[in-house]
């Protein structure tokens, strides 16, 4: 399923630059511009990220945070150009999971957001693929209508990996990198097997092949 981040950033260039890059890197955004429309968004919809600049409009981020705190558990990154030690433990007290200080790279707030990823989906149990397929994260089992399904250790270390970044294109030295350990000589024959066995599984369309690059999973 396709994470949702609100953006809140009142300097609408930015907010506009950060929904764009995220967009393309296949989450799905949207965004607030002050204080009070995040709380207004934060409250009424579900969204898996929240990313929250400091000073914004009728209320600054450590109020916002500690407001959507009091109702939800939603992880939030603080975006700010507040970058004293005083600030920062400010920020985690209000309920940051993470900070990032202006002025940040988008490359560096996407690693960010898959770390924060990682964690949450860790903390996951149980990860529906459709109404028949599901992978236990615990058990590292793949299981079809409720019964488990035979896989090889590297499959399912393939399929965590894109449960975990879905709709992130990854190439195959990445792949390849994340499922063969150290000394193990990585196969593209190997791999295209491993690739063609969970589609059959999950469907074809849920792998797709991007040309020249790599794989992605499709949400």
């Amino acid at each position: 399923m396709q994470k949702k981040i609100l953006v809140v950033e009142d300097d609408r260039d930015l907010n506009s630059s950060i929904s764009k890059f995220l967009n393309l890197k296949g989450f799905f955004t949207e965004s607030a511009f002050d204080g009070n429309e995040a709380l207004y968004k934060a409250y009424e919809k579900e969204f898996d990220l929240i990313l929250l600049d400091v000073k914004l409009p009728y209320k600054n981020g450590f109020e916002v945070a500690k407001e959507i705190r009091s109702y939800k558990n939603t992880p939030i990154i603080f975006l700010t150009s507040l970058d004293s030690q005083k600030d920062i433990e400010k920020g985690f007290l209000s309920g940051a999971d993470d900070y990032l200080s202006k002025p940040f790279s988008l490359n560096e707030l996407h690693l960010r957001i898959n770390a924060i990823s990682r964690r949450v989906f860790k903390n996951e149990t149980l990860i529906k693929i459709d109404e028949k397929i599901s992978f236990d994260t615990q058990k590292l089992i793949l299981l079809k209508e409720n019964r488990p399904i035979h896989l090889t250790a590297k499959e399912v270390k393939l399929i965590s990996l894109f449960l975990q970044n879905p709709n992130k294109i990854f190439s195959r030295d990445e792949i390849f990198e994340s499922i063969y350990e150290y000394g193990e000589e990585p196969n593209e024959a190997s791999l295209r097997v491993f690739i063609n066995k969970l589609r059959n599984i999950i469907g074809k369309h849920k792998i797709q092949t991007v040309k020249n690059i790599g794989y992605k999973y499709v949400s």
